[in-house]
């Protein structure tokens, strides 16, 4: 039994397990759906939940100590505030796409929930109309 035991190992040592998980964490924040293996994608998910969390408190300096780019912080950053802006919890979800052929281990997508905000474009500027001269 697992009692009192947290988090995963997926086979690795912590320097490895570390790297992995901010590596599919940045994956994730860039392209908002990241396909991989079950048992990763429940590791990563509470990672990723925590960072969002971190976000929408802002925390800039956490976040960006943990993910190590500036530029994906920014990313993660506008997004807390704006796509997960109604949202506390519950901010990624995984779909099960079936077993891989090569070796039948089970694959998923990890997708944030709601869709990215995109802003909506403005409409261009009235031109002035200039009177004829009669």
């Amino acid at each position: 039994m697992r009692h009192s035991v947290f988090g995963r190992k997926l086979s690795r040592t912590k320097n490895e397990r570390r790297r992995l998980l901010q590596g599919l964490a940045r994956d994730l924040v860039i392209h908002s759906s990241i396909r991989t293996t079950l048992a990763k994608a429940k590791a990563v998910q509470s990672y990723v939940e925590k960072l969002v969390t971190l976000a929408k408190k802002g925390s800039v300096k956490e976040v960006e100590k943990i993910l190590a780019s500036k530029d994906i912080e920014k990313l993660l950053n506008a997004d807390a505030k704006t796509r997960f802006a109604g949202r506390t919890s519950g901010f990624t979800r995984i779909v099960r796409l079936g077993k891989r052929l090569g070796d039948a281990t089970e694959e998923v997508f990890l997708q944030f929930v709601d869709d990215k905000i995109q802003e909506a474009p403005k409409p261009p500027k009235k031109l002035k109309t200039v009177k004829k001269l009669k």
